[in-house]
């Protein structure tokens, strides 16, 4: 076993440890001022919560489409008021709709006159915060579309390989 093989070569492991320690302090690229030991625990995998998961992924939605609602009934510009009339409840939007709207909403604001007066410019201000609201909006529909073209007919897959089977433990790791 491997545990036999440690204890018969315990000295020679011993010895190349140290060798490789010197051969980094001479090199430079460790010190050998200082050495703490504190029983911190880090885990080492990276990008640990790779999983999605088709029901998350469908209510984050839902929450998405209504903020965009909430966003488009915010915004009284001629041009939103046009693409989502009066049943903004009814529509489904798409990131290609969403993209029409904002670049019709950024030539209308490229369209407006310098403001003036202080409430003008707060005004542009808040028109324009609401264009990159609903750019990222979007963004985030754009990547849930995604992800519910990747789950098909499935209920969950891992982002690093979407046709993998992942296995997650229940317990939290760094216990």
């Amino acid at each position: 076993t491997i545990n036999r093989f440690r204890n018969r070569v315990k000295n020679e492991i011993n010895e190349v440890f140290t060798q490789t320690v010197l051969l980094l302090s001479s090199k430079g690229f460790i010190s050998l001022n200082v050495e703490y030991i504190d029983g911190t625990k880090i885990e080492s995998k990276a990008n640990k919560y790779t999983f999605v998961w088709r029901k998350t992924v469908e209510r984050n939605r839902e929450r998405l489409m209504k903020k965009i609602h909430i966003l488009l009934g915010q915004i009284d510009n001629v041009i939103a008021q046009e693409n989502s009339s009066e049943s903004n409840e009814e529509i489904e939007f798409t990131p290609a709709m969403l993209t029409e709207m904002a670049g019709e909403l950024r030539q209308a604001l490229e369209q407006v006159p310098e403001p003036s007066t202080k409430e003008e410019k707060t005004a542009l201000k808040k028109k324009r915060k609401q264009l990159k609201e609903l750019e990222e909006h979007r963004d985030k529909l754009q990547e849930y579309d995604n992800r519910l073209d990747t789950l098909q007919d499935r209920n969950s897959y891992s982002k690093t390989d979407n046709d993998a089977t992942f296995m997650r433990m229940k317990e939290d790791a760094m216990r």
